[in-house]
C-alpha cells in the first residue's frame, strides 16, 4: 500500500472539497445519492483507507476556518465515516486538475462513496457529556434546590455580571423551562458521584458564522480552584468543535474575576480585547475582557497538553 503522510491526507481533503463544489454544481440532480451525508453533516469526518477490503489507515478530518485539521485514528465523537480505497486517494491527488476540468469523470466514484459511507449515530445531540472530573447533562426537576441557592448567591451573581437581588422559585422554573428545558446545550454539571455542582451553557449558536458563546457557573464553592470548571469547559468546547462543527467559541469575563480568566487561559482561550467600563454591576462600572478560542487552536492546545 502507498504510504500517506498527514500532509497527503490534508491535500486529499482539500481536493475532495474543491471537486465536490465543481461536481455538484455541474450535476445537482445527483445530490440525493449522498443525502445521508448532507443531513448529518457536521464538517468532521472519519476516513478509513482500505486495500483489498482491509483497513490500512484511519484518520479524523476536522474542518475549521483555518482549513482541514488531520489527526491519526478516528475519534469516538466522529459521526460520519467514509471508506476509500488507497488507489482512489492516489488517483485524486494525481489527477485533481483533470477532474476539475472534466468533472463527469468523477461519476465512476459515486457508487463507491455511497457504499463506503457509514453513519455511526443518527442522534444530533447526546444525553450526557463525560469529562475526566465531571458529567454534563440536561436539567431535571430535582435540581431546583441547587439552582435556587446558586442564583440567589450575591458573590456568584456578581461574577456572572448580575446585580444583587432575589430570584424566586417560580421565576427560576420559568427560566429553566425556556432554557434548560428546551436548549440541548444548556446543561448541569455533576461531579463523578452525581452531585450537581454548577451549570454550563453554549448559547447564541450562529450557524452562518459557525460560532457560539460560553457561560459557566460553578455554584458549589467547595469545587472552586480544583479543576472542575476547566474540565467542564474542555468537555463542552470539544463537543462544540467535534459534534456541532463550530469554528469559534467566545466569552466575556469581568476584570475582577481573575480566577475564571486564568481557568479559560489554561483551556486555550486567548484574550482578544477589553471593553472598558462597559458593565454596571451593583453601582460600579467594570471592564469586560473578551476571550476566544478557535477550533484549530483547541486541537493544537489539546495535543500539546497530551
Amino acid at each position: 500500500m502507498q504510504e500517506f503522510a498527514i500532509q497527503d491526507i490534508k491535500a486529499f481533503a482539500d481536493a475532495v472539497k474543491d471537486l465536490y463544489k465543481v461536481f455538484f454544481k455541474r450535476y445537482p440532480m445527483l445530490k440525493p445519492f449522498i443525502i445521508k451525508a448532507l443531513l448529518y453533516d457536521n464538517g468532521n469526518y472519519g476516513l478509513l483507507i482500505k486495500e483489498k477490503n482491509l483497513v490500512k489507515a484511519k484518520y479524523t478530518i476536522y474542518n475549521s476556518s483555518q482549513g482541514f485539521i488531520i489527526e491519526r485514528n478516528i475519534k469516538s465523537s466522529i459521526n460520519m465515516r467514509f471508506e476509500v480505497e488507497s488507489s482512489v486517494v492516489a488517483d485524486v491527488l494525481n489527477k485533481k486538475q483533470e477532474y476539475i476540468n472534466k468533472p463527469y469523470k468523477l461519476i465512476k466514484y459515486l457508487p463507491g462513496i455511497v457504499r463506503g459511507m457509514t453513519l455511526v449515530s443518527q442522534r444530533l445531540y447526546i444525553d450526557m457529556l463525560e469529562g475526566s472530573k465531571v458529567f454534563l447533562r440536561p436539567y431535571e426537576e430535582n435540581d431546583m434546590p441547587y439552582l435556587l441557592k446558586w442564583y440567589n448567591d450575591n458573590e456568584l451573581n456578581k461574577l456572572a455580571g448580575w446585580s444583587k437581588g432575589k430570584t424566586s422559585a417560580s421565576k427560576l422554573k420559568y427560566n429553566m423551562s425556556r432554557s434548560f428545558g428546551s436548549d440541548p446545550m444548556n446543561l448541569m454539571i455533576d461531579d463523578l458521584n452525581g452531585k450537581p455542582i454548577g451549570t454550563i451553557q453554549l448559547y447564541d449558536l450562529n450557524e452562518q458564522d459557525k460560532s457560539c458563546k460560553l457561560g459557566i457557573r460553578i455554584g458549589d464553592k467547595d469545587y472552586w480552584s480544583k479543576g472542575y470548571g476547566g474540565d467542564a469547559v474542555n468537555t463542552i468546547v470539544e463537543y462544540a468543535f467535534t459534534s456541532m462543527d463550530k469554528y469559534r467559541v467566545d466569552l466575556r469575563v469581568y476584570e475582577f474575576n481573575g480566577r475564571a480568566a486564568h481557568c479559560y487561559e489554561k483551556c486555550g482561550f486567548k484574550v482578544e480585547g477589553r471593553s472598558r467600563k462597559s458593565a454596571y454591576i451593583d453601582g460600579e462600572y467594570y471592564d469586560e475582557i473578551l476571550m476566544g478560542l478557535l477550533k484549530s487552536e483547541f486541537f493544537d492546545h489539546a495535543n500539546k497538553a497530551d
